[in-house]
């Protein structure tokens, strides 16, 4: 291994251990989305009861965020840990939703039926309920697999 491959490593491994930590994380994403913000601001924003610890996080993001007239702001490879940061949220967020699939499946079933059922029993024209709501119905189940399928593939 050269020394490069080493100090590589090095950095990789400090970033990945400075990551670990749910408070840190909030900072990045703090900073990130506030652009320019101070010391308060964060203490405000994130779960944190003391300034000391808040101190403490901030100097352990050294790398990733850098402090001018007050204000912090990301540093480069702090944008890059915020937009990974973005990234594995907005899967988190997919994941569930491809989680949830056949639940949403289920639930418009139970209310297209129970759109059907209600408008049979109110003596609504036959042409809605045995065409036009069914019709609906499809179209509002392929929307929801169209959405879970967009979401996946990263175009939501």
């Amino acid at each position: 291994m050269t020394q490069e491959n080493r100090e590589s490593k090095s950095l990789e491994e400090e970033t990945f251990e400075v990551l670990v930590h749910q408070n840190r994380r909030d900072i990045l994403r703090v900073i990130g989305e506030k652009k320019n913000t101070t010391f308060t601001e964060i203490l405000n924003s994130v779960k944190i009861s003391d300034s000391p610890t808040l101190a403490y996080h901030l100097r352990s993001l050294s790398q990733f965020i850098r402090q001018e007239k007050g204000k912090y702001q990301l540093t480069p490879i702090g944008k890059d840990a915020y937009s990974l940061l973005l990234r594995t949220s907005a899967y988190d967020k997919i994941a569930f939703l491809k989680k949830s699939t056949h639940r949403v499946t289920f639930d418009n079933a139970v209310i297209w039926a129970a759109v059907i059922v209600a408008a049979a029993y109110l003596g609504v024209n036959p042409v809605l309920y045995t065409g036009i709501i069914p019709c609906a119905a499809a179209i509002s189940l392929a929307a929801t697999y169209r959405l879970v399928d967009n979401a996946e593939n990263g175009c939501v």
